[in-house]
């Protein structure tokens, strides 16, 4: 008797239905859960984001035994099956091995296995949609099919979306998945029926549980904060949504539980740092921050701060700009150490310790006074905060909080603590007491990485508005009245003494320490001998210090915020020119050295190429440098056109790697700018035949400088397009984000409205200054956080305007630009048109004298 007849009772065929659902009962009933769904020690969706990334072919072939292994795993996992069935449509001609297993695989189980997914209401059809939106040219490509339609999908598929290597170009993609989180997980909705039948996966569209939200969360954080930190706010909101709506997806008495450990969890993620701009773009992590918090004291019963959560906020505290209180106590710091508030007035004397508390140090009184005692972490952000526990006060210094030694290591945060207090100094003299303040223990490296970086630091300018703290900066040393021989004690070592003790004590150099040496260092020899003492691979150090042909394998070795500072040493000593001297091919080839082995490590299909800015970021401002030398010519037009055709053959590779940067477009208009003034310099404005010589006259003819001047003007345009396109918005999407994807600051407007000055491009000056007045508000944004500096650059920019294309305006745009800056002034008075005097004093500040040939050319037009 067949093992159908013993399980099926007579006349129970439609209680049974079809074979496909014997055979799977069948095979429940002979096989247990754990063998179905085992515990595998790698994430198959892991290995199948892997699989669909367009990796470089080396480090597809590193994959290799994954694959092989996820391959022959029988499990009925989505994401596992999913990768099995990727496998079956791809070739595989390339990895016979692999190819040998997915040809050996027993079709019998496999249909078994479909069999189990349809009876949990998923079908072969199904996996084959999954492949086609994780299957997306680049990340944008797989969102837009993600939401192309209503058709459900397991949560996996989202966060290998979000997990993959592509990453995002378009602002666009980034309100679709957060629209698509809002909508399938967080709106309640009846469930419907698939058209063609059968059952609807459990809950799949409306439940969120707990633990894959703050997966999720954590993948939607780390995304936002690499492509569009200052969208972070936006998270805020989601899981805000969530927490309320918390009851309707989890049911149970411990609800309130969970509800603390997602606001805990949050609080959390949001402290962690933006991978670019990371100080500047925290103001958007303590947006979303205080979102969260404000939550919570609107629920019945608000939220349980933990201590991660307490120290969290603090992390994110520290990186704030000083509020005007805290600006206030700064100013009153003595300029003796350590430096106790001066009482100016007798406002000054009724304060208390307690009134001068920074921000960080009061949240952290607040998580004492919660039952959370401090440890030595607690007592670093206290220093930085300027605060030292039963210490002498210490400076407040705007920072990244440092790292955070935990479990065994977690003693070592007593040389945190250390390392804070060499921080909080205002220069090498105060940093230098700090260090030796510790006598009977040797510093570890981030104490000595601290003392390095007061050592290079810069002096502040006496005309900043800087106090001590505000930056990386330094003060001016204030000696009292110390002997000779006292002052000569304090006074630290050179750099170099101290780098030959740190290495006499068997620390060797790694990380931010080897960073900062490298990048300050006095010569091509010494940053290449600081790799060499370093613990990063010799034969990669010995392969980046050599000419040849660079190899990824190798180059990948190295870490790649250590490959941007030798690229920033290689491309810092690249020389200027020189007058008649000639300059060696050895020094010239410096900067090309440094693109062929940015070329190599950030090789096209990885990953680094797609994400990492900072290395093209620094070749570019080095092609953007006054006097660079690139050919043994004393002309400085010559090298400014060289200078510019590199900079457009680099471009088309960079924004094909990492997109469109407002950074590089910067460059590029200083780039065009200094071959525009280069070419005004040298002409007589009073010749007859000076016209043909000026930038607007070359890019309507077939000369080299025409034409790279004419390809440069297309690429600014847009790229300015592109950098000043919208977020598309929806009237149904219920979260809030930025207008714009990138910053356009007023260094951004000040330098394209004077390359198009020099350009003579007066329609597309008068299209940007339209552009500038429509966007009032987002221009005023970005003064608020640069400052006077800001204010500076749109008063610049305005002059620019002033000088250089208002003579030549028809009555009719004069007036309409005219109405429009007075529309504005009735409610600003901070805006409005630059005196005379004004802009004649920006045109006479050019010490080139470019400024003042164009607006004697812009003003013999206008009489004309």
């Amino acid at each position: 008797m067949s093992a159908q007849q013993l399980i099926v009772p007579r006349r129970a065929g439609s209680l049974w239905g079809t074979r496909a659902t014997f055979a799977q009962t069948l095979s429940e009933m002979t096989s247990t859960r754990r063998h179905r769904f085992p515990n595998l020690k790698i994430r198959p969706s892991r290995a199948l984001a892997l699989r669909l990334e367009r990796q470089h072919p080396e480090q597809a072939h590193r994959y290799g035994h994954l694959f092989r292994t996820m391959a022959k795993i029988n499990s009925e996992r989505l994401p596992l099956m999913t990768f099995q069935k990727l496998l079956r449509q791809q070739d595989l001609g390339n990895d016979k091995e692999l190819a040998a297993i997915v040809s050996k695989s027993n079709p019998d189980l496999w249909q078994d296995r479909l069999n189990s997914l349809e009876r949990r209401g998923w079908r072969e059809a199904d996996i084959d949609h999954w492949i086609w939106i994780l299957s997306g040219e680049n990340g944008d490509d797989c969102v837009s099919r993600l939401v192309s339609s209503d058709r459900p999908k397991p949560i996996f598929v989202l966060m290998n979306v979000l997990s993959s290597g592509r990453p995002f170009r378009s602002p666009d993609s980034w309100r679709k998945v957060l629209d698509y989180i809002m909508n399938t997980y967080m709106t309640p909705r009846a469930r419907n029926p698939r058209d063609t039948g059968g059952t609807v996966p459990a809950d799949h569209r409306v439940r969120l549980s707990v633990s894959k939200f703050i997966i999720l969360l954590r993948r939607l954080t780390r995304r936002v904060l690499a492509f569009w930190p200052r969208s972070i706010p936006a998270l805020a909101d989601l899981t805000s949504t969530y927490l309320i709506n918390l009851h309707t997806i989890e049911t149970g008495e411990n609800l309130y539980h969970k509800q603390c450990r997602v606001f805990n969890w949050a609080l959390a993620e949001f402290s962690r740092p933006a991978s670019f701009e990371p100080i500047r773009n925290m103001e958007f992590n303590w947006r979303a921050q205080r979102k969260l918090l404000s939550t919570s004291d609107s629920l019945q019963r608000p939220l349980v701060i933990d201590r991660l959560s307490y120290r969290s906020i603090r992390k994110v505290l520290v990186a704030q700009k000083k509020s005007a209180a805290e600006r206030g106590v700064a100013m009153r710091y003595a300029k003796s150490w350590p430096p106790y508030r001066q009482d100016f007035d007798g406002h000054d004397a009724k304060r208390t310790p307690e009134d001068d508390q920074s921000r960080s140090v009061r949240a952290g009184t607040l998580s004492t006074e919660a039952g959370y005692p401090q440890d030595e972490y607690e007592r670093a952000l206290n220093v930085l905060g300027g605060e030292a526990t039963n210490q002498p006060p210490t400076i407040q210094t705007r920072s990244l909080a440092p790292k955070e030694w935990k479990n065994e290591k977690e003693q070592d945060n007593f040389y945190t603590v250390w390392a804070m207090k060499v921080r909080a100094t205002r220069n090498p003299q105060e940093a230098w007491r700090a260090f030796t303040s510790f006598t009977d223990v040797d510093p570890p490296l981030q104490v000595y990485t601290e003392m390095f970086l007061k050592l290079q630091a810069a002096e502040t300018h006496a005309t900043r508005d800087v106090l001590p703290g505000d930056s990386r900066e330094t003060h001016p040393v204030h000696h009292g009245n110390f002997s000779e021989y006292e002052l000569a004690r304090l006074t630290p070592p050179t750099l170099q003494n101290l780098y030959q003790h740190m290495l006499s004590h068997g620390t060797k150099p790694q990380g931010i320490c080897l960073q900062t040496l490298v990048s300050h260092a006095r010569s091509l020899a010494e940053g290449q001998q600081y790799l060499r003492d370093s613990t990063i691979n010799a034969d990669a150090v010995a392969h980046m210090f050599s000419n040849k042909g660079y190899l990824h394998t190798i180059l990948r070795r190295i870490p790649l915020l250590v490959f941007r500072s030798y690229i920033q040493l290689l491309c810092r000593l690249h020389p200027d020119r020189r007058g008649k001297n000639k300059i060696s091919s050895t020094d010239l080839g410096q900067l090309h050295q440094a693109i062929a082995l940015t070329k190599a490590r950030l090789a096209p299909g990885t990953t680094e190429a797609a994400t990492f800015r900072p290395a093209w970021q620094i070749i570019c401002r080095t092609l953007a440098r006054a006097n660079l030398a690139l050919v043994n010519k004393n002309e400085r037009v010559a090298n400014d056109v060289e200078a510019l055709d590199l900079f457009l053959q680099l471009n088309g590779s960079i924004e094909t790697g990492v997109g469109t940067d407002p950074e590089i477009f910067l460059y590029l208009c200083r780039t065009v700018q200094k071959l525009a003034v280069s070419l005004f310099v040298r002409v007589d404005m009073d010749s007859r035949h000076s016209d043909s010589h000026l930038p607007i006259h070359l890019m309507h003819g077939d000369s080299r400088t025409g034409n790279l001047l004419r390809a440069a003007d297309e690429v600014l345009r847009n790229m300015f397009k592109k950098i000043t396109a919208p977020v598309p918005s929806s009237p149904d999407f219920k979260l809030e984000l930025p207008g714009f994807l990138h910053p356009v600051t007023p260094a951004h407007l000040h330098g394209y409205m004077r390359t198009l000055a020099f350009l003579e491009d007066t329609e597309s000056m008068v299209a940007l200054l339209d552009w500038v007045l429509d966007n009032k508000d987002l221009v005023d944004d970005e003064v608020e956080r640069k400052g006077d500096g800001g204010r500076l650059m749109v008063a610049k920019m305005l002059c620019a305007f002033a000088a250089f294309a208002s003579p030549r305006l028809d009555d009719g745009v004069r007036a309409r630009l005219a109405a429009k800056m007075d529309q504005i002034a009735e409610v600003d008075s901070s805006w409005h048109w630059p005196a005379p005097e004004d802009t004649d004093a920006y045109v006479e500040a050019d010490k080139r004298g470019g400024s003042q040939k164009l607006q004697q050319r812009v003003l013999a037009a206008s009489r004309q």
